[in-house]
């Protein structure tokens, strides 16, 4: 029993010891031929990168091996023979060393791979990968695999125990792909039949190690290769099947059925490490013997058993998977926050995930102006996990008033609104609130808004201004300030902003008046305005004197009269003398204007004022005559129409003799009346003209 112990403890050991001990190998820049050396060092540069992710070797970098080699003094440039490559090798004191060169026809890309043993000078390793494509593939397609095959050839882990028998590093998988030019091919894995090829690609998902695998058809040489499989990486091989003789199966009737189903269907079936297909899955050629078989399938743990198929006997697998996921639900206040797990989003409250991996997140929730919510969360098989999850709200709520209202309201110098003001959701933090009023005091201020709360501010804003009431004449007068117009006279309690203001005051034929007003806030100020008018010189005089001078419909005097001080603008002056004629003239004076105004009074009689007079006279007594005739002409021509009408009624000859006889003598004097009429109107329209040319004259006298 403790020899068994120590065999396992030695062996753990061992194991443990290759998995931490690398070994050391160096990598010289590859030699171009057909592309430029940027290229060519891109390539070598991606090489060693993903000979790096293989876990296998321990590079080292191009800047230590550049330091030794100066130090040493070697000049590296131009170093492509293998003796000078062992040379370097020697230098930097590594066992092996990587060399190759990149070649390119047209597009087909050519990579050659050599590993050098430097105490030996022998190539251990070639290969010669060949791409079509663009220089794009070729890095991420063939250099990598190129990378890979070589860690995968080169460091096969030491048989242990038994010759002959498989050891592997550990129970992660990796994938190998064998693309076949062939089909119906017999594959054996590690020396035992599996099965045949049903296609020209076949899949390998196999234990991380060591393995033997042989291709072999009837006509053909047998392709064999030993692999050793890097956990999570995938290898690809391309299998040429060369015609010759074969060494075939062991025995070609050693074969069973294997039928494999699972719950759920649709399961990935891995026969010794080969991708099959998927449930439900039925293998009418399976080599007899002792099978891995292994069913897979996202988010369900992987099934795993050995089966022993006999020669022609049928074995079926019934697979029961079991969930590795459970349910994640999250409902979230507010609704809409952004889900996030392990920190990619996956969407937005409300939030389901009917198939969630077994195992631990991180589950954040954010949602703008809130603050955000993390937890750390585990995931168990075929678990229902609801969350509901309160964010805490990032804001609060400002409100702001004043007396009186209408005050411009700024958050950091950003003007936001006025007052009443209300801000639902402002961010949590300090801010500088500003509020300002034309002719009031401003309010600067720190606010602080915390989570959840309001903040509610009254502020009363002192004025600063006064109410100012000008009254005075004339009405109507412009008022201004500043050269603004603020009103008219009168004004009454117009607010203005303390300070020393000058007011103009202004009228149409009046002197502007200006006072200076020295304004305090709260101190009403009253001002009368009595501006002056502008004046002129009327000088009236009358031939013969003596006459009654009226300015404007008032008596001044008699003239000759001068009459100072009289306003500008329009005016009327009329004259009067009992024993003359009335005279009067209209005039317009000027500002400072000496206006003289003669009037040569004539008598009334023999005047063309009494020419007029008769004439409007003798017209009245013809108008009067004229609409006298014509009313008789209309009387008698209705008195006709009566008449005739009592005519044609009568009922006696001599009865209607007579109202015939009316009717004539009623339509004759009709006739007259309208005649007279008509003769009138000629010589009334003749007297109006007449007394039109009277007045003409007397304007022009």
């Amino acid at each position: 029993m403790n020899r068994l112990l120590i065999k396992y403890l030695l062996l753990f050991t061992l194991f443990l010891s290759m998995g931490w001990s690398q070994e050391k190998i160096a990598i010289i820049p590859f030699e171009g031929i057909g592309v430029d050396n940027n290229t060519a060092t891109i390539i070598t540069n991606r090489f060693s990168s993903e000979l790096s992710t293989s876990g296998r070797y321990d590079i080292i970098e191009r800047e230590m091996m550049n330091k030794i080699l100066e130090e040493q003094e070697f000049q590296s440039s131009g170093c492509v023979t293998d003796t000078c490559i062992v040379e370097i090798g020697q230098l930097i004191g590594v066992r092996q060393i990587v060399a190759g060169n990149v070649s390119k026809i047209e597009d087909l890309y050519s990579l050659n791979i050599r590993l050098i043993d430097v105490a030996t000078g022998t190539i251990t390793y070639q290969k010669t990968s060949d791409f079509e494509g663009s220089i794009k593939d070729f890095l991420q397609i063939a250099v990598k695999n190129s990378a890979l095959t070589m860690a995968a050839e080169t460091t096969i882990i030491p048989e242990i125990g038994d010759k002959g028998s498989n050891t592997y590093s550990s129970t992660k998988t990796g994938e190998v792909i064998f693309n076949i030019d062939q089909t119906n091919v017999a594959i054996f894995i590690d020396g035992r039949y599996s099965s045949l090829s049903t296609g020209n690609k076949v899949s390998f998902k196999l234990s991380e190690g060591t393995h033997k695998i042989k291709f072999s058809l009837s006509g053909y040489h047998d392709w064999e290769k030993e692999i050793s499989v890097i956990s999570g990486e995938q290898l690809v091989y391309d299998v040429t099947m060369k015609t010759g003789l074969s060494s075939g199966r062991e025995t070609e009737n050693e074969t069973g059925i294997l039928l494999v189903h699972s719950e759920p269907l649709g399961a990935n079936v891995f026969v010794d490490g080969v991708n099959k297909g998927i449930t439900v899955l039925q293998l009418t050629d399976i080599g007899a013997g002792a099978h891995e078989i292994r069913v897979e399938k996202n988010l369900y743990y992987t099934y795993t058993e050995i089966v022993e198929v006999s020669t022609d006997g049928i074995i079926e697998v019934q697979a029961q998977l079991k969930p590795r996921f459970g349910k994640l639900s999250i409902i979230s206040v507010p609704e809409n926050c952004v889900v996030k797990i392990n920190d990619q989003v996956k969407g937005k409250t409300p939030y389901t995930a009917d198939q969630i991996e077994s195992g631990s997140y991180k589950i954040t929730v954010s949602k703008d102006l809130y603050h955000t919510h993390e937890e750390n969360f585990i995931i168990t098989d075929g678990s229902n996990n609801p969350r509901q999850i309160a964010l805490t709200p990032a804001f609060g709520k400002l409100q702001v008033t004043t007396a009186p209202a209408g005050a411009e309201v700024k958050i950091d110098g950003q003007s936001r609104g006025k007052t009443p003001f209300v801000l639902d959701e402002l961010p949590s933090g300090n801010y500088n609130l500003s509020v300002s009023l034309d002719m009031y005091q401003t309010v600067d201020r720190q606010v602080l808004i915390e989570d959840g709360k309001t903040n509610d501010i009254f502020l009363t804003m002192d004025a600063r201004f006064a109410l100012l009431t000008v009254t005075g004449s004339p009405t109507g007068a412009e008022i201004r300030m500043k050269g603004e117009l603020i009103g008219n006279i009168p004004l009454k309690n117009y607010r203005l902003q303390e300070g020393m203001w000058p007011m103009d005051v202004s009228a149409e034929n009046y002197h502007t008046q200006t006072d200076f007003l020295n304004v305090k806030r709260d101190q009403p100020i009253s001002q009368k305005i009595a501006l002056k008018r502008h004046t002129g010189k009327l000088i009236v005089i009358t031939e013969p004197p003596g006459a009654e001078v009226y300015l404007d419909e008032s008596s001044v005097g008699k003239s000759p009269k001068i009459l100072d001080e009289i306003p500008t603008g329009s005016h009327s002056v009329l004259v009067n003398h009992p024993d003359f004629l009335k005279d009067s003239k209209d005039f317009k004076l000027v500002l400072d204007e000496k206006k003289e105004l003669r009037f040569k009074l004539i008598t009334y009689s023999g005047s063309i004022q009494q020419q007029i007079d008769d004439t409007r006279s003798k017209r009245k007594k013809y108008l009067y005559i004229t609409l006298a005739t014509a009313a008789i002409g209309y009387y008698m021509s209705y008195s006709a129409e009566k008449s005739y009408d009592q005519y044609v009624s009568a009922t006696s000859t001599s009865s209607a003799k007579d109202y015939y006889n009316k009717t004539a003598m009623q339509d004759k004097i009709s006739v007259g009346g309208y005649g007279a009429a008509i003769a009138l109107t000629p010589i009334i329209l003749k007297m109006s003209f007449d007394i039109g040319k009277l007045e003409k004259k007397i304007a022009r006298n």
